[in-house]
């Protein structure tokens, strides 16, 4: 098998790489964690699956979907292959709508076991296709991780498990451990069998006391059933007489129970009479009560007025909204007059002016105080210019006066040139500037006199400025309040309008001087009350009818009841002469009672003998039935027990020796050419003539120096790689043997260089050559193998993605 490119989208720390697999020694290089292996195990899992892998271990952890696609050849023929895994709710797993293999450009959708199958079938691995486990060609023929290597070589029994898996002889082991459990098995049957077909003699026995015990029981029952029909005979005859007895007392009972029965029928009766009596009473006192209310009613005369209680209603709500309206009205006035008190107070002899000519007198006002404002901001201007006149004059002063100062200090020396002049010239300098000194200070004098002028003229404005805002705000105070008043006095005039003429609609004749409302409330009432009487009055009338008919219905039940108690008592009397013939029958009832309860407590206890006989003859039957199918099961056991014994037999002495014996010698016959191998490679790797190393007859690699064994685990960590490198090729040598598709020469080798010195590296070359292989797929951490390989390819993490980049 040649590998020729792999398709790596959202695997582990991959996004998505592409890599194209050239033939010869290909180096994969990158630091500790960069997600070398990761391309290794995208191979594995392209071709085989899964395994024992879990899937939430391969597919990148912030990923929905991922997939690699695996382009290989087997003998020229090429083959591209796809497995997808999907994260769903319950976890991840392979995509089966996503998995597929070309042959030749045809595309074969396959589910993930079918697909390993089928790669199994190209690359003619003989193996099962369990989805669930590595390939064991695969992992020991071409690919054998390192550190599992060095696992298989710390751990015997898994090194052996390695050897009988690699070479495909893990049958005798599985024969042999399946056959000890079946022994194992056996030997408890055997043991069980045995105990089991021991008791035969003693059921034997035991069926013979059985039967003996049966006849004695027959006996037994015969003679207490003769016993039993006499005295079933005796209760028959003691049956009837209480039968007959009972029956007596039954009648008795019937007779007193309807005695009873009639006493309480008369009482019920007389009850009734006393009841009717009482209620006759009630309805006599109820007529009278309703006579005087029907009286009392007719009393009440119609008031006069032809209208209804709904229309007087209406009228009487109408006076009462006018009254509402004037009410509210009152109140609005009561409210506009004290505003305008109000306003009287605050205006007082302002309220009567003229609002157009306090209007105008405030235009005039503004105006003043606007020109004012304006004459304050020309002084101003001039203050402001005043000031700087002062400060410039100052200033020409002061440099004056520094330069007489500075004449005087250099006596007869030019100010200007330094030169010397006379005595008059000096004088006459200083006299020039004195002059415009004394100028500069009248100047000074004026502008200062002028500043003061200005300044209190600016305080005199400010003074009338301030006098004119405040009787323009006085006057605009006004100015609102004169308009309220006018406005509001209009207004309670016309309350006063709207008073009066609601006050007029009330005015109507025909209420005997009395308020509307008053007097149609008062008229509404009384022909409310008239209707009302008039409607008891009907009620009434109907009410005695009913009254009358009740006390007529009540004298027939008071007659009819009274009829029935005298027939009753005459039917009592018949009952009292009829029960005095029964005499003392309950006592003579009760003894024979208690005579026939002791027959059949006697008749019970004889039944309870018989039947308790014939369960125990039962019991006997059935246990005589189970101790003969015992007896034949026991038989049946026996037979049993001898061909298991015999099966132990030849567990024991044949079968789990000689497989025992085949498996030895098919390792032996391993181990010869194993041991041959391993040690041209280990030479190759270890160059030490002191030591020397081979493989015993359990696998183990033994390391001898100077004639003295070595433990492995005291090893340096470059001597432990070169013996597990070594182990792992000869696994690969021996596998390529016996695997027909190997003759492709594929080569995979994870870290085979872990802690090797530069003198261990240098070696690689060697057993790179000595390998002869079309296609070597090297992953190291080494920089060193660069020179010793075809193709490099680096492999690097950023931010957490991995990237590959061939680096020739």
């Amino acid at each position: 098998m040649i590998l020729n490119s792999i398709i790596i989208d959202n695997i582990r720390s991959y996004e998505h790489e592409e890599v194209e697999f050239p033939r010869g020694i290909s180096l994969f290089e990158g630091d500790i964690g960069s997600g070398k292996s990761t391309v290794l195990m995208a191979i594995e899992f392209a071709l085989f699956g899964l395994g024992s892998q879990k899937p939430e271990s391969l597919l990148a952890k912030k990923a929905e979907s991922g997939f690699v696609i695996l382009d290989f050849s087997v003998d020229g023929e090429k083959y591209e292959i796809k497995r997808t895994l999907i994260r769903k709710n319950v976890g991840v797993s392979q995509d089966p709508k996503n998995s597929w293999i070309k042959i030749t450009g045809e595309k074969e959708l396959l589910s993930p076991s079918e697909l390993k199958q089928k790669v199994l079938q190209i690359l003619r691995f003989n193996e099962p296709a369990d989805p669930k486990a590595e390939s064991r060609i695969f992992r020991y023929a071409i690919f054998t991780p390192q550190e599992a290597m060095k696992e298989v070589l710390s751990d015997p029994r898994k090194r052996l498990e390695t050897i009988r898996k690699a070479f495909g002889i893990e049958d005798y082991s599985i024969a042999e451990s399946n056959a000890r459990e079946v022994l194992s098995e056996i030997r408890t049957q055997v043991a069980v069998l045995q105990s089991k077909s021991n008791n035969i003699s003693e059921l034997e026995s035991q069926i013979s006391e059985s039967h003996k015990l049966i006849l004695q029981i027959n006996k037994d029952i015969a003679k207490k059933s003769n016993q039993l029909k006499i005295l079933e005979s005796q209760e028959d005859e003691k049956n009837v007489l209480v039968k007959e007895l009972h029956s007596k007392i039954n009648k008795k009972t019937k007779l007193e129970t309807k005695k009873e029965s009639l006493k309480e029928k008369i009482e019920d009766l007389k009850s009734q009479i006393e009841k009717i009596e009482q209620e006759f009473a009630d309805l006599e006192m109820e007529l009278r009560e309703k006579n005087e209310k029907l009286e009392e009613l007719l009393t009440i005369a119609r008031p006069e007025t032809d209208k209804s209680v709904d229309e007087l209603t209406s009228e009487i709500k109408e006076f009462q909204e006018i009254n509402n309206e004037i009410i509210k009205l009152e109140s609005e006035k009561n409210s506009v007059s004290q505003d305008i008190a109000k306003l009287k107070e605050s205006l007082r002899d302002k309220i009567n002016s003229d609002k157009k000519a306090i209007e105008n007198a405030l235009e005039e006002l503004q105006d003043e105080k606007e020109d004012l404002e304006k004459f304050a901001e020309e002084i101003k201007e001039k203050l402001d210019q005043a000031k700087s006149q002062r400060i410039e004059k100052e200033t020409l002063k002061s440099s004056l006066e520094r330069e007489i100062a500075e004449f005087s200090a250099l006596g007869n020396a030019c100010p200007t040139c330094k030169q010397e002049i006379t005595e008059e010239h000096q004088h006459s300098l200083v006299d020039e500037k004195k002059e415009e000194v004394d100028t500069l200070t009248l100047e000074l004098q004026s502008i200062t006199n002028s500043f003061f002028d200005l300044n209190s003229k600016i305080k005199e404005i400010q003074a009338k400025i301030t006098s004119y805002e405040k009787e323009i705000s006085e006057i605009q105070r006004i100015i609102p309040g004169i308009e309220e008043f006018k406005a509001k006095s209009a207004r309670e005039s016309q309350l006063g309008l709207e008073i009066e003429e609601c006050k007029q609609k009330t005015k109507w004749d025909g209420f005997d001087g009395k308020n509307p409302v008053d007097y149609l409330t008062e008229l509404k009432d009384n022909l409310i009350r008239f209707n009302n009487a008039m409607e008891q009055i009907k009620q009434i009338i109907d009410a005695k009818q009913k009254v009358e008919k009740l006390i007529e219905n009540h004298q027939g039940k008071a007659e009819y009841a009274a009829l029935q108690i005298t027939q009753i008592e005459s039917e009592l009397d018949k009952i009292d002469s009829e029960l005095e013939s029964f005499g003392g029958i309950e006592k003579e009832a009760s003894l024979k009672e208690q005579e026939l309860e002791a027959l059949r407590k006697e008749i019970t206890k004889m039944s309870s003998t018989i039947a308790a006989c014939q369960e125990n003859l039962k019991n006997e039957s059935k246990k005589i039935k189970q101790d003969e199918s015992k007896i034949s099961e026991s038989k049946e056991l026996e037979k049993k027990y001898r061909k298991f014994a015999q099966f132990q037999e030849w567990l024991e002495s044949f079968f789990i020796p000689t497989i025992s014996q085949i498996e030895k010698q098919v390792l032996l016959s391993i181990l010869q050419n194993f041991n041959e191998t391993y040690t041209k490679w280990y030479s190759i790797l270890v160059e030490d003539p002191t030591k020397e190393s081979r493989i015993d007859e359990n696998f183990t690699p033994i390391v001898n120096q100077d004639g003295f064994e070595q433990e492995i685990g005291f090893l340096s960590g470059g001597e432990k790689t070169s013996i597990a490198l070594a182990y792992r090729l000869t696994l690969n040598s021996l596998m390529r043997k016996e695997t027909e598709s190997m003759k492709s020469n594929l080569l995979i080798l994870d870290e085979p260089t872990d802690g090797f010195s530069k003198n261990q590296l240098g070696k690689i070359r060697e057993l790179l050559d000595e390998l002869k292989s079309e296609q070597i797929v090297l992953v190291s951490h080494e920089k060193e193998l660069e020179t010793y390989v075809d193709n490099i390819f680096q492999i690097s993490k950023h931010n957490g993605i991995s990237r590959i980049f061939r680096a020739n």
